[in-house]
């Protein structure tokens, strides 16, 4: 296998799981912060939506770890790993990748080291295990923007790589996730919102 195919395996690995991580965030922030306001009280008092954004941002979380924990062994393709690879007597460093770049990169990864500890915190103590004293870990400061600047960070490697090694481009979408599509919380908002007034109708024609 040559370094070209070597590295177009390694980063369409690291694709596919940027790519959960960013449906999930999506979904996730969409139903923290939907479009109206009508939309955020169905949300609010829904406990099945409730339960469903959790979980998406659980999945988020647990999907970055893999990319931002930098000395796991068995997370392969954490970001970390590969830039190293990319460097002058890396693995992959005779296929020309700009050192700007990768300085670029890693000093955007040291500006969030913050917000990666906080992420890898979450995911040890409270999403894939359960820490004894997990009450500790419950506030965390990671916000959505925090989690976005780091997939645009990968997102940045990924277009790179693309760029530099075969000359083409990537385009960075999501398959399921269009906000503009996903009209589930507006339908059923404006229909919560229909029976109510034909409630208050009825009792107004008593």
């Amino acid at each position: 296998m040559t370094r070209k195919e070597e590295i177009k395996e390694e980063i369409v690995q690291i694709w596919q799981i940027l790519l959960i991580a960013k449906e999930c965030y999506l979904y996730s922030f969409y139903l923290h912060k939907p479009d109206t306001k009508e939309e955020l009280d169905y949300l609010q008092k829904s406990r099945d939506f409730h339960f469903i954004r959790h979980i998406m941002w659980r999945m988020t979380v647990i999907e970055l770890s893999k990319l931002f924990r930098e000395s796991s062994t068995n997370d392969r393709f954490n970001i970390f790993h590969f830039i190293s690879k990319l460097k002058k007597g890396g693995h992959f460093g005779k296929l020309g990748i700009s050192e700007n770049k990768i300085a670029e990169w890693e000093s955007r990864i040291s500006d969030n080291s913050q917000t990666i500890s906080e992420i890898l915190m979450l995911r040890d103590k409270l999403y894939s295990h359960t820490a004894p004293n997990k009450k500790r870990y419950g506030k965390s400061d990671v916000t959505f923007e925090k989690a976005e600047e780091l997939i645009k960070i990968v997102e940045s490697v990924i277009q790179e790589i693309y760029s530099s090694v075969f000359d083409s481009y990537a385009s960075i979408g999501t398959i399921n996730f269009n906000r503009e599509r996903f009209k589930v919380i507006e339908i059923l908002a404006e229909e919560k919102k229909k029976r109510i007034d034909a409630l208050l109708e009825g009792f107004k024609n008593r």
